[in-house]
């Protein structure tokens, strides 16, 4: 919920005063705001309900049910995850037992035939761009460096203009791969609304079920990360993220290279 609700404030800026009330309330009170309906909020906060219908759509949602979707998925995780979000500072027991964890759940639900196919598409494909913004590109550009070796030509940019114009560059005979923890993060949310629409085939790598990202590509694959703090320090680790990309790549140089 944390990393989530601090995405939402990054938006802040592009909002009207009315519309900084409405997600300063959101960022205060998400579990709270779960419960309401539109008409309850808008009482609460002295607003109209346009404002806030058009405060979810200044943060990338359709509207006040879909943001409300996503807090509710959000607050649901930290309520499983209560016993095992935070990384005591001293000891390093539960860091090892829940990158353990990680590991065995993220092997449990590897499906072998979807492995193939993304193998496959890389082969079919004339260029592969990696799409992977924040703590997620570092991912991307170590998968591109593999690929990269193996004699495919690719890609992987960090700057978020570049990402938008190699979107709208590729086609139909191209392979896009999108990395996300999240699944919900609004620049590869853009690039894989834009891929859809030229007909790219597209490959998912997310490490979180039921996010938006998986309902805009052809192959979506799930990666078990759980949230892990050092006090406000994220450490989280996207190595989940990296192994399932390993998995494709074998099998790519294994079958075709």
């Amino acid at each position: 919920m944390k990393t989530f609700l601090k995405r939402l404030s990054q938006r802040r800026g592009q909002l009207s005063q009315l519309e900084k009330q409405v997600l300063d309330y959101i960022l205060i009170n998400p579990n709270h705001v779960v419960q309401c309906n539109v008409n309850d909020l808008a009482k609460e906060l002295f607003v109209s309900t346009a404002t806030i219908s058009r405060t979810c759509k200044q943060l990338g949602y359709d509207g006040f049910q879909n943001l409300k979707f996503t807090l509710s998925k959000y607050a649901d995780q930290d309520q499983e995850q209560d016993d095992e979000n935070i990384i005591s500072s001293n000891t390093l027991l539960i860091h090892i037992d829940r990158v353990k964890k990680e590991m065995e759940q993220t092997l449990q639900y590897i499906n072998e035939k979807k492995i193939q196919k993304a193998a496959a598409y890389i082969k079919d494909s004339n260029y592969v761009e990696f799409f992977g913004v924040g703590a997620s590109l570092p991912t991307c550009v170590e998968a591109a460096r593999k690929l990269t070796f193996s004699g495919k030509i690719c890609s992987a940019r960090e700057d978020w203009d570049e990402l938008r114009c190699v979107a709208n560059s590729l086609s139909e005979n191209d392979l896009a791969i999108l990395v996300s923890y999240s699944g919900e993060t609004l620049h590869i949310l853009e690039f894989a609304n834009i891929l859809r629409e030229r007909n790219v085939k597209t490959i998912a790598v997310i490490g979180n079920r039921n996010s938006r990202l998986q309902q805009e590509v052809d192959i979506t694959f799930h990666a078990h990360i759980t949230n892990g703090y050092y006090g406000e320090v994220d450490m989280s680790s996207r190595f989940s993220l990296s192994i399932i990309l390993d998995f494709i790549l074998l099998t790519y140089m294994n079958q075709y290279y």
